[in-house]
């Protein structure tokens, strides 16, 4: 069998040629090695052929930091960035690509420790709530199997289950006031992790074709997938419980009283895609002949989040302003709702034990009746998420944790600092 490698998401075929060089520097010791590999991919079909040559190509344009292995030579793994990417199509309409990368290695696991830097505060909100009643809101988690965690300001560490194995979540008051550090080997750096699959393929960088129909966007134990129908402007949600996702519910973001979909999403686009948070925008019109009256939604999903932040925006027409009644209806569900600060939550769990919430942190209006919130409003902030074990949920579960967290929203940037 074929040695291989793996950048960030994507494995092919060990290239045939393979050059490591130091990076030295007047200032430090330096850990950084630059490597340069080539070689030819041979794909299977030209649809497979394309994904590896665009998602190694949006890998290069991106910042961002990837896990780097290789089962040629076990010594060569650690985390990297792309400097530089460049395709030849040699037979396109084959599947042959020749391909050359160069790589700025940043570290092995012994050699550097992953930092996250936390910022944000509480959300401007129409409740009443303050920081002095959000204990499990602000927090962060890290990737499944990480280790050597350190923060100042010592946060409680609890665990939640992912399709890739428990995450630990860390949460505290004061969790922003000082940066955590920790390790996870490149193996495991995507592990419970965020991610945005479009188009069937699991997108590491920020470059992707528009396939708006079909993304799911995933931390492990919320998953979406945006609607498909076309005159729906709507959106699946599941949960990860006991080896598989369940709990289905379908939402719908619609307009004024007769709740009326926008058409099917138009385009998407990737916004933030890092493990610990992913943003996808996608946009639509309403159902106006001109082709007006957009609207656009931001969909936020972090890691080890019971919940998804959605964020809308819609535009007027000559016939409805954009500060017109814009809603957040759960259209599948079997369960009644009742309303509560700042969420409406279902009365009784499911099958699975899971109870569905939807929430804003502005003024909005509670039908319960017919499952939804609405606000007359031209940008709607709202979340939807899930109670896990909802006849006994343990304290950073219950409903009132899911909007706290929600409204105490951590911003983390992670960057790698030498040991």
């Amino acid at each position: 069998m074929a040695n291989t490698i793996t950048i960030g998401r994507m494995t092919f075929t060990s290239p045939a040629t393979f050059n490591i060089a130091a990076v030295p520097t007047n200032t430090r010791n330096s850990m950084d090695r630059s490597s340069t590999l080539s070689g030819r991919f041979v794909a299977s079909s030209v649809t497979e052929a394309k994904v590896l040559r665009d998602e190694l190509v949006s890998m290069g344009n991106s910042n961002l930091l990837l896990p780097l292995t290789y089962t040629g030579d076990t010594t060569f793994q650690g985390f990297c960035k792309l400097q530089n990417v460049s395709i030849n199509h040699v037979s396109l309409a084959t599947g042959v690509l020749d391909y050359q990368i160069t790589i700025l290695i940043q570290g092995r696991t012994s050699e550097m420790l992953f930092e996250s830097n936390m910022s944000g505060a509480l959300l401007t909100n129409s409740h009443s709530i303050t920081a002095s009643n959000t204990t499990y809101g602000p927090f962060h988690a890290l990737p499944v199997n990480a280790y050597n965690y350190d923060h100042e300001n010592a946060p409680v560490g609890v665990t939640r289950a992912t399709e890739d194995g428990n995450v630990t979540l860390f949460y505290k008051d004061t969790i922003r006031d000082k940066a955590a550090q920790w390790l996870v080997e490149p193996e495991n750096f995507y592990k419970g992790a965020c991610k945005i699959t479009i188009n069937n393929t699991v997108r590491a960088g920020y470059l992707s074709p528009n396939h708006p129909t079909g993304v799911v966007l995933s931390n492990g134990i919320v998953r979406l997938t945006s609607g498909s129908v076309s005159d729906e402007s709507r959106f699946n949600l599941e949960f990860y419980d006991n080896g598989s996702f369940t709990s289905s519910r379908e939402i719908s973001i619609n307009s004024g009283s007769s709740t009326t979909d926008w058409n099917l999403w138009k385009t998407v686009q990737i916004i933030r895609n890092e493990p610990q948070e992913c943003v996808v925008r996608f946009t639509s019109y309403s159902s106006d002949d001109n082709g007006d009256g957009r609207l656009t939604i931001d969909a936020t999903i972090k890691r080890g989040a019971h919940h998804i932040s959605l964020v809308a925006n819609q535009g007027a027409t000559s016939n409805r302003a954009a500060a017109s009644r814009i809603n957040l209806q759960v259209t599948e569900s079997g369960g009644t709702f009742a309303n509560s600060t700042g969420y409406m939550v279902e009365s009784s769990a499911d099958s699975s034990g899971q109870k569905f919430i939807v929430g804003s942190p502005q003024g909005y209006t509670a039908d319960t009746t017919n499952k939804l919130i609405h606000l007359s409003t031209a940008q709607f902030k709202t979340y939807v998420g899930y109670v896990y074990n909802a006849s006994n949920p343990l304290n950073h579960d219950t409903a009132d944790a899911v909007r706290d967290q929600y409204l105490e929203s951590v911003y983390e940037n992670v960057r790698l600092v030498r040991a």
